[in-house]
């Protein structure tokens, strides 16, 4: 009987202690909770090869432009040899057509001195019939020549302005094959190594900028009064015994309903406003993810 009793008291104790842990407040100044995030950015291949080289590894950092990775583009640039020999074969064309041109218009001209010729001749009853018939169809015929020798410029400038906006696509994709970091940041995720193909979207590396944390953390309506952009609050995060300080950044314009991550069922039932605190400090011992709580300054 006597140990039936002391589970007894065991258990009402261990149920007072979870009451009474449920059903402590946070301390003075509270503004909310929530985790600490920072810029990340993806890097993925813009054309697709087989990857030569990588430069980084987790936990090094990137400089914004520094090369991250090499992608084999040998076949692109022998494509764009094939497409500039195009291009040098249209401009040879081409010349040949302005010459073509001119020869045509140098003939019509002729002709045309010979028809007027030729007609005031025959006006005159010196010219017969047959020669003006005849220097009318050479006419015809030299206005149809100079007609088809310009007709083939168009074309041959078309095919140029193709043939120019595939190189300068070749160009492109061949500029992709050197993959370089758009902001400093550093390697959170290498998704590749060496030898393996990318195509065209493969991620290749996840960069975080580690330097400049913040965190959301939503208010309810009634509270939002005690908040103003600009306003300096002090972050704390379990796992660092020293406060950081912080800034509100941005409100919500807006109310929106508690998240999901939210313990409770009637706290995520409210309307509550979000507020974004940027960390001032602690950028060298924080971490992505991690729980933060933060408070008004005294």
């Amino acid at each position: 009987m006597r140990i039936k009793r002391w589970e007894k008291i065991g258990v009402l104790l261990l149920a007072l202690v979870w009451v009474a842990g449920c059903g402590q407040s946070h301390e003075p100044g509270f503004l909310g909770s929530g985790t600490l995030e920072a810029t990340e950015v993806v890097i993925s291949a813009q054309t697709g090869g087989t990857v030569t080289d990588l430069s980084r590894e987790e936990g090094q950092k990137a400089a914004a432009g520094d090369l991250l990775a090499v992608i084999d583009v040998e076949k692109l640039e022998l494509q764009r040899k094939r497409l500039a020999a195009g291009l040098a074969e249209v401009a040879a064309n081409r010349t040949a057509a302005d010459a073509a041109v001119a020869q045509a218009e140098d003939t019509l001209a002729n002709v045309e001195t010979q028809y007027r010729r030729i007609k005031e001749l025959h006006d005159r009853g010196s010219a017969t019939q047959k020669q003006l018939d005849d220097i009318t169809t050479q006419l015809a015929v030299a206005k149809n020549q100079v007609a088809g020798a310009r007709a083939q410029l168009p074309m041959l400038d078309a095919k140029k302005a193709q043939i120019e906006a595939e190189l300068a696509l070749a160009d492109r994709q061949i500029a992709d094959g050197r993959v370089t970091s758009p902001i400093n940041g550093t390697v959170v995720e290498k998704y590749m190594e060496a030898g393996e193909t990318a195509m065209p979207g493969s991620r290749i590396y996840k960069l975080a900028d580690l330097g400049r944390f913040w965190v959301h953390i939503y208010v309810a309506a009634e509270d939002l009064g005690n908040i103003t952009i600009g306003q300096k609050v002090e972050v704390r995060a379990d796992a660092v015994d020293t406060p950081f300080s912080g800034t509100i950044a941005w409100t919500s314009p807006e109310a929106e309903f508690t998240p999901k991550n939210v313990q409770t069922r009637k706290a995520r039932s409210e309307l509550v406003y979000a507020v974004k605190v940027i960390l001032d400090t602690g950028a060298d011992v924080l971490k992505i993810g991690m729980p933060v709580e933060v408070y008004a300054q005294p």
